[in-house]
């Protein structure tokens, strides 16, 4: 295949921008990427996909991402609740430990046609729960063509640090069950659809309730494995506590002390990170996940971005969860990402749009362990792309493709999605997955797992007549 006449973001090296440009696919690799005149004449047989108006770039990567949560859209906002534990223990969890494993993989389905819909093309799933049943999210995103790393959810939490803390029983499993689980999982599943599956540890969180050894063990078994790990860390001020109570510095420090931090690790967050754990995450290579809406929805940070960026932390994009921010569209949070940094560094050249399609793209690829082989569109690159269709009046006129696709495009102006070399989406129709049945399916199922969980408080204030 060859998709013509687009304005091609390469992101290679040179970061080359190609007016009229052209993109050679060949089987999952692109095989030549160039100007449409010189790649037509030398693949004249090839079959031709007109992308006349279209900006091309890599495929976006979404390095923090609940898939549960999708069908928890906006329950943050009804009756609203100050304190993230009453949040999480009172309304999340137990919606979330209510789940069947076909809600979940309901959910899961709606989350991959969202992120399909909107560009990204990669993600990283942080926790996944045994109740949700991984076979079938896996299967999900195998069926769906999307490239994933699946987190399943490791832990060592007491039985009775969990009744205490009134953690739902749902979202409870024992430290050696999850962590059989997750092997198991990755036995199965671990390069599954031509490659586009991985299977991650995805650890709770380095808190008081949690048995700290897990984490040694955990990252044993993933250098053995050559396994990826996720983890929310440095979140909140009460992390850096906790960790100072432990004779650590701060809670990348923490983290560091029981082997987490390394090249094949995502933090989520760090808005409580400062110049020394900058410093630790760059020498050990570990990458962060920015989350600037959900931060921004939750009263959290911003995260010092470009701080971290100097640094040399290697820092991606992640949208989180529907609960808070209610969209999994990195276009619209890339957009977010440049406004906070600025407005933290009260200056409008604290980062331009370039670094930004950096984080979504190289940065993420890097983060998943892909970084030679996705990221940038060059030849041998895995075929991961899309194209935004600039016919729209929010996106005219194009001065700039880079800042237009930064600060002016959405989700829904993502026209075509291709991934591993395939035409997972052409003129907004997703070729992999039925999209009326999965909206029908949300839409009968999400009231019934509040009615199952007993959780009030989800709609509106206003009065419902």
């Amino acid at each position: 295949m060859i998709f013509t006449h687009g304005t091609v973001i390469t992101m290679n090296p040179a970061r080359e921008v190609i007016d009229d440009g052209a993109v050679v696919v060949s089987g999952d690799r692109i095989e030549a990427v160039g100007k449409t005149s010189d790649l037509r004449a030398r693949y004249a047989d090839a079959e031709e996909i007109d992308v006349r108006g279209h900006i091309v770039l890599p495929g976006l990567v979404d390095t923090h991402v609940h898939l549960a949560q999708t069908m928890l859209r906006g329950v943050s906002e009804g009756k609203r609740l100050a304190e993230f534990s009453n949040w999480l223990f009172g309304r999340i969890f137990p919606l979330q430990g209510s789940y069947t494993e076909a809600d979940a993989a309901a959910s899961a389905r709606l989350a991959v046609l969202e992120m399909i819909k909107s560009g990204t093309t990669s993600f990283v799933e942080c926790l996944l729960a045994e109740r949700y049943g991984f076979d079938g999210i896996a299967e999900v995103c195998v069926s769906s063509g999307i490239r994933a790393a699946l987190g399943k959810i490791v832990m060592a939490v007491s039985a009775e640090t969990r009744d205490e803390l009134g953690w739902h029983h749902g979202m409870w499993q024992t430290r050696e069950s999850s962590i059989t689980q997750t092997l198991d999982a990755h036995d199965r599943w671990e390069g599954a659809g031509n490659g586009r599956l991985q299977v991650w540890f995805g650890c709770r969180s380095a808190e008081p309730a949690c048995d700290l050894s897990l984490y040694d063990e955990v990252s044993e078994l993933a250098r053995e494995r050559a396994m990826g790990i996720t983890i929310h860390l440095a979140e909140l001020p009460s992390d850096n506590e906790f960790a100072r109570s432990l004779g650590f510095r701060s809670h990348v420090e923490l983290a560091g002390g029981h082997g987490l931090l390394g090249s094949r690790t995502v933090l989520a967050h760090c808005t409580v990170a400062d110049d020394g754990d900058h410093e630790l995450l760059a020498a050990t290579g570990t990458s962060v996940s920015h989350n600037p809406a959900n931060n921004a929805s939750a009263a959290w940070g911003p995260a010092a971005v470009t701080d971290m960026l100097a640094a040399g932390v290697n820092v991606a994009l992640g949208c989180d969860a529907a609960p808070s921010n209610a969209n999994l569209d990195v276009l619209r949070d890339m957009r977010i990402a440049c406004h906070s940094a600025r407005q933290r560094a009260g200056t409008r050249l604290a980062i331009g749009p370039e670094t930004v399609l950096e984080m979504a793209t190289l940065n993420g690829a890097r983060a998943i362990g892909l970084g030679d082989s996705l990221g940038s569109l060059e030849p041998n690159k895995k075929a991961d792309f899309i194209t935004i269709d600039t016919d729209a009046p929010h996106l005219q006129p194009v001065w700039n493709p880079v800042a237009t696709t930064v600060f002016a495009a959405q989700g829904s102006d993502v026209d075509t999605v291709v991934i591993d070399g395939q035409v997972v989406m052409r003129n907004r129709v997703v070729r992999t997955m039925d999209e009326a049945a999965v909206l029908d399916d949300v839409k009968g199922r999400f009231r019934a797992v509040a009615d199952r969980a007993g959780v009030t408080g989800l709609e509106s204030e206003w009065p419902t007549v």
